[in-house]
Parts: structure tokens; sequence; C-alpha cells
């Protein structure tokens, strides 16, 4: 590699980007990083921006996008340089075309390459443009030469029905290099995170339940959904597959199963259950916690947005005359949020006590004994027939990985046995409706932390609609006030399967004759 000294002073512009890539995650950039900014520093160039493609693979092209974007800031003029440490950090595709149309396009725009590690890459003289096409063509060659070793390897994996891939959590693989075998490292663990997603538990409850060896910290909730999803955890066979050429080659790799099938398929029908439209991930810009369940819930009256709850010491100085003043805690108010862009009040809501909403909203929910629901399979047994199905693929699994030519006779038995079981099988089909969980509103209300009750005042305000709302200089609490469509039957939905029916809360407010309101035995007032 030719020293730093070597490469070209001709260098016109003072203003340069840089350029990083690796082709795998497991790579390190930083010693590119620490060529480039040791050349800048040495030449008097300033790095207004660097590229940092991690993971990126140049014999596919897949940098190219990076490269536009560098070509029409050199048209801007932000700069005139792109350094890179090798020209195989720009391009290793084998279409040497594609690779001369993008310096061509760099040098149309007006830009520089400058290749650290070769002085006469992209130089236009007769003798640079012949270093180019040959530094090129050696890219071109040692990506191949990358493809053709990988490929070999490959199939040596493959003969030998080894593992590869990415195993997920739990999972581990050990072995020499073409005859690594996957195995469970905590049987146990997976075994109850299969239990838990069965019986209904949140995913995010489940993840920060058990931690990973490879970190320390909490699950992902994708690590535990990736887990779940993993067939090898019930049929005991891997499906391994690599591309070479746009052909696959697969082969099957055996390992112990860790649950039964009627597990997994419980805990898949879990997830399948919740891949639905209102339960899509929103997005949005994560918030410090909360101080209190009531804040964020309810809705300015002025502007329409969040209310959150205020409590603290007074301003050590006056605001209208700057002069300082004894700082004392004042009582817990609710104030305008302001939009989520600036965060500034609207003004037209002055704020008012937060302790009589709360006890308002307390008064509501801690005293009620309305019955929690649960939407459930109540009668038939459909659900028993697809449970049947779901332990033919594991035997149909197993099949590729014996060799026993006993066992496999046996196993061919079974999965005939199993046909003719489900063949015969008369279906029911299963009905479902909300049944009683032996829980209450008030249970559920008393025992559940700050996300519980916020969660549940929220199901109510979007099911049933509340507000806050001034009666005669007094804020109270109005429920009911969205149209409810007909047939609801009062159904306040908490989510994960759950809800209730404010039967209760009918009966009530059609005895008062308002039924698009309930007011609080407690107020706040504005000050």
């Amino acid at each position: 590699m030719a020293p730093a000294k070597a490469v070209r002073d001709h260098v016109e512009s003072k203003l340069a980007a840089a350029f990083v890539r690796v082709s795998t995650g497991s790579q390190d950039e930083s010693s590119q990083v620490k060529i480039i900014e040791a050349y800048a520093a040495e030449h008097g160039i300033t790095i207004v921006k660097w590229f940092k493609l991690h993971g990126y693979s140049a014999s596919h092209g897949t940098q190219e996008p990076a490269l536009r974007e560098a070509i029409a800031d050199i048209q801007r003029g932000d700069y005139v340089t792109l350094i890179v440490t090798e020209s195989s950090r720009l391009d290793r595709r084998e279409d040497l075309d594609a690779q001369a149309e993008i310096l061509l396009s760099i040098r149309s725009a007006g830009g520089d390459i400058v290749s650290i590690a070769e002085p006469q890459f992209g130089r236009t003289d007769f003798a640079g443009r012949v270093v180019t096409l040959v530094t090129q063509y050696g890219n071109a060659q040692k990506s191949r030469t990358v493809k053709d070793t990988t490929y070999r390897g490959m199939t040596m994996i493959r003969d030998n029905n080894a593992y590869y891939g990415y195993p997920p959590v739990f999972w581990k693989a050990k072995g020499e290099r073409y005859h690594k075998q996957a195995y469970c490292v905590d049987r146990k663990a997976v075994a109850e995170i299969y239990q838990r997603v069965a019986d209904g538990e949140s995913l995010s409850l489940v993840a920060r339940s058990y931690t990973s060896d490879r970190s320390g910290k909490t699950l992902w909730v994708q690590s535990v959904r990736k887990l779940i999803r993993f067939t090898a955890n019930y049929t005991g066979v891997i499906d391994c597959s690599y591309t070479y050429e746009g052909e696959s080659m697969t082969w099957a790799h055996a390992v112990e199963p860790v649950v039964d099938s009627a597990l997994w398929w419980r805990a898949n029908k879990v997830l399948d259950a919740n891949e639905t439209e209102l339960r899509a991930n929103k997005g949005g810009r994560p918030i410090a916690q909360r101080t209190n369940w009531i804040s964020g819930v309810l809705a300015c009256p002025g502007c329409g947005e969040k209310l959150n709850l205020v409590a603290g010491l007074t301003p050590a100085r006056d605001s209208r005359t700057g002069k300082p003043r004894v700082r004392k805690r004042v009582a817990p108010k609710l104030y305008c949020g302001g939009n989520r862009r600036d965060r500034r009040p609207c003004g037209q809501f002055k704020g008012c006590l937060a302790q009589p909403v709360i006890d308002t909203l307390e008064s509501m929910f801690a005293g009620d004994d309305t019955p929690i629901l649960a939407f459930q399979r109540i009668a038939g047994n459909a659900h028993e027939l697809e449970e049947i199905k779901a332990g033919l693929p594991k035997l149909q699994s197993q099949l590729s990985v014996i060799t026993d030519r006993a066992t496999r006779r046996e196993t061919l038995a079974q999965i005939e046995a199993l046909e003719d079981r489900i063949e015969s099988f008369v279906a029911i089909p299963d009905e479902f409706d909300h049944a009683p969980t032996k829980q209450t509103v008030a249970q559920m209300w008393n025992d559940g932390d700050e996300t519980v009750k916020r969660g549940m005042v929220r199901a109510v305000k979007e099911s049933w609609g509340m507000i806050l709302a001034n009666r005669a200089g007094t804020w109270i609490i109005d429920i009911g006030t969205l149209d409810a469509e007909e047939g609801a039957n009062g159904i306040v939905d908490l989510g994960n399967g759950l809800c209730f029916r404010w039967q209760a809360r009918l009966d009530k407010q059609s005895e008062r004759g308002s039924p698009g309101m309930f007011r609080g035995k407690h107020s706040g007032r504005t000050r």
C-alpha cells in the first residue's frame, strides 16, 4: 500500500467528503475513518460530510444510491473531492461499464476522487487511466474470487448437513467451521415464553422478563416474535439455504425440538391474532415517563391537544416584575401541553387543579364491580382440527433428516395415521363470545400500575368519549360524548382481547335522564 505522502498533491479544494464502507455487519469501519482523518489533517482538508455504509456490498451495487447522492452534492458545489481509503470501497461490481459510469459522472460534475492507497486512481492522464482500468478490473476479480471461495465452503456445509444462518435468541451454534450444530441454550426459558404467549401475555411484558446472554439487556419484542415463529422449536428441523448465481440450494439440519406441536400452534395463533391494522405500530417520538397516569390522557378544552400534569415549585422570580420571591410548592395542575411540534400551550385553557379530576376518575373505577370479559371460544372443536394439522409438518420435516430405515417406516406410518385422523375428523365450527374472567374493573384498577390505569382511562375515552368540560365555572368529567353505534352494548375495549360492558353506567345515565354524560362527585375549579 502506498504511503499517504505519495498521494497526489494537487488537491485544489479544501472541502471534501469521506466515503467509508464495509460489506457485513460484523466488520468495523473505524480503521478507514482513522486513515481518512489523518490524511485530511496532513493535507489541510476539511471533511464536510461522511458517507458511512455499514453492511453494504459493493459487488451487488448497494452503495450506488450513496454515490449518486455524492454526485448531486458535487454538482451543487458543496465540496469537490471524494476521499476513500481504497478504490474497492467505491465499487467492486463485475460490470466494468457501471463502475466507469460512476467515475465519469463524478468527473463530469466537476469532482475528483482521492484513493489514499492508490495515488494514480481516477487521474485523467494516460497513466492514471490505465491504473484506473486495471484497478477496476482487479476489484471485480476480487469480488468474483470471494464469491467462488464462499460457494465452495457452502457446498461443504451443505454436504455435511451443518447449520448455516442466524439463530434466534436462546439458540446458538457450535462446532468446527463446516460442521456447526445448532442447539437451544435455555430450553426452560423458551418453553416458558411459548406458554406465556399462548396464555395471552403481551409480547412487551414477556420481552422485559428475559435478558439476552449476548448483550445482557432485556429482549426486544421482535426477538420474542422471531423465537415464537422459529419452526425448529417443534419440528426439530431447520431448513438452511444459500443462493449463488441466482440459484438456491437448500438442506435440512436436524436439532432437538423444545416444545410440542400443540403449544407452538397456540402461541403462533396468538401472534396471528395480533397482526391487525389496529395493533400496527404507529411510530411516533418516544417520550419520558409520565409523572402520573392522568398526564397526557385528557384533551385540552381550548385546542384539543393533550393536558399534562405539572407539579413542583413556583418560579424563583416574578414573571411581570422580575423580582425574586419565596418559592413554595404548588398543587398539581393540568395545563395544555401544546401541539406536537413546538410544545407551546394554546393560551385558551388556563389550567385547573389536577387532584379533583384524579379523585373523580379514581372513584369511578376503584369501586366499579363490572366484570372484565375476554373474547374467547365458548363452543366448537374446529381448533382441535387445526392443532392436529399443526403436528403434520413436524413429521414431514423429520423425514428429510432420518437415515435409519426402520425409523423412516415408523414415521411414515405416523404420518398416514395422522392423515386418516384428519380425514375422519368431524369439525364443529368454533363460536366466540365475551366471557367473564373472574376479575372486575375495580380489581384491575386497584391491582394495576400507572400503565394499566392510563390504558383503562384511554379505553373509556376512545370507546365512549371523555372530556374535561366547564359547567358554570366548575370543571367536570363528561363521559359519553361520542355517539355509540347501535349494537355496541357499552363495550369498552381494553386491548389484548379484554373488555367490559359498562351496562351499570348505561342504567345510571338513563335514570338521570342524560344518557351522554356522567358527572363525578368531585370537580376542579379554575384559578
